[in-house]
């Protein structure tokens, strides 16, 4: 990478277009399951670009727009193949029912997606097409430079990032999120890179590592009585009820999640993994025919996991937890393993997203906030299948119009540093 490059590129980044991408692009309802009108904008977006995209999709209307420039001298022994994605759905899209038992009266509404002096707002824009709008704009900034990379530059936007799980009678495709997203891009998409970046907000910052996460439905089980046949006893653990006894179960799960969360803490030296644990949601009876009760309940607990982590263990930490407590069964009904790269594979990767930082914004890269290190993204999928993967992007939360524009030249670099020039210098 020479500091001519880096001239170029900013010469040829107008603020004025970066802007209108990333609000033109955040603007569109994407929630999970219903990525297609922005999937349509981002393959219209790249074909009047220049770019030649195509879809990787496993269901027709949830597709992968993906783009790939570069290779002109793949053989090379410095030139390196590099894929950077973000996801096209966002948070949202509930029914008026599903809203009714996830979201008390007067929530607020999501936020609009809106610039107002230099500064981002929205959803979208966080999570995750903010960050996506940049490496698009890097990728056009490098063909309109005329900059030739040895290696292939490969461009992902991808559906089903956020979820949901098939769970219960929720079966199918529409209901799988990460089913269709970055694994089956991985699997039939035509691409396998050496690296991979998953281009979401880290505060400029990075981790090569990230949590993957299990739900169990913990279903406690008793007697259906008739509601005047009842006789009531004073202790709600000996009801015959099982939602009686759902507050002593609430709590040993707390416990247990407490020290959970202590002991399976992970750290490498390009990221802490702290997995936490959530009850998410509880299900019992019929309310419509509620005449005899219910014999089952359950509480559906989503337990986070590090990439060492086995759920086989977790699952038996929760019942040793649960020991004793009366009649219950225990399920795993979704799993996802984290990921975390090879240090000495993923150096190299670390290095040019370095020194491309120092060229951008003249800081040291450094090790991302925990937290984006104990959630899922997409470089788990890819640091599973041995490609060394990190998560890197600008300012999570209110990104700034500078901010999306260093992110733009960062993975610019980051592609020149990564796939070579043609003939080096």
């Amino acid at each position: 990478m020479t500091h001519g490059a880096l001239h170029s590129l900013r010469a040829l980044l107008d603020p004025a277009a970066l802007r209108a991408l990333v609000l033109d692009l955040c603007a569109i309802p994407s929630p999970q399951g219903g990525e297609r009108d922005a999937g349509m904008f981002v393959e219209n977006w790249l074909t009047q670009s220049g770019f030649s995209p195509w879809r990787v999709a496993a269901v027709p209307e949830r597709f992968h727009v993906v783009a790939t420039i570069g290779g002109h001298a793949t053989t090379a022994p410095h030139a390196r193949d590099l894929l950077i994605a973000s996801h096209l759905d966002t948070e949202g899209g509930l029914s008026i029912q599903q809203t009714r038992f996830s979201l008390p009266p007067g929530h607020p509404p999501d936020e609009k997606v809106e610039e107002r002096d230099g500064v981002f707002y929205g959803a979208a824009v966080a999570n995750d097409r903010g960050p996506m709008a940049c490496f698009l704009m890097a990728a056009d900034l490098l063909q309109r430079a005329g900059i030739r990379l040895a290696g292939r530059f490969h461009l992902a936007a991808c559906p089903g990032e956020i979820g949901p799980d098939p769970i219960d009678e929720v079966q199918g495709v529409a209901n799988s999120g990460k089913d269709v997203g970055a694994a089956y891009l991985l699997a039939n998409g035509g691409i396998a890179p050496d690296f991979m970046i998953a281009a979401e907000g880290t505060d400029f910052r990075a981790t090569a590592q990230g949590a993957g996460y299990a739900t169990f439905r913990l279903t406690l089980l008793g007697e259906p009585v008739f509601t005047p046949l009842l006789e009531s006893p004073a202790d709600p653990g000996d009801h015959p009820n099982p939602i009686y006894r759902l507050g002593g179960a609430i709590a040993r799960i707390n416990a247990w999640a407490r020290d959970f969360e202590k002991a399976h803490r992970f750290e490498t030296s390009w990221g802490t993994t702290i997995p936490k644990v959530q009850i998410g949601a509880v299900r019992g009876g019929l309310p419509h025919a509620m005449g005899g009760g219910t014999g089952v309940c359950a509480l559906y607990i989503e337990v986070g996991l590090s990439a060492v982590d086995r759920v086989q263990d977790v699952r038996r930490e929760i019942e040793t937890a649960m020991d004793a407590f009366g009649p219950t069964l225990l399920d795993c009904v979704a799993f996802r393993p984290g990921g975390v790269a090879d240090p000495i594979a993923v150096q190299p990767l670390l290095d040019g997203i370095d020194r491309s930082l120092q060229a951008t914004r003249g800081e040291r890269l450094a090790v991302a906030d925990p937290v984006y290190a104990s959630m899922w993204r997409d470089h788990n999928v890819f640091n599973r299948a041995g490609i060394p993967s990190v998560t890197v992007g600008p300012r999570r939360f209110r990104p700034t119009l500078d901010d999306l524009m260093d992110a733009t030249l960062l993975y610019a670099l980051t592609a020149i540093e990564i796939c070579g020039l043609e003939t080096p210098e």
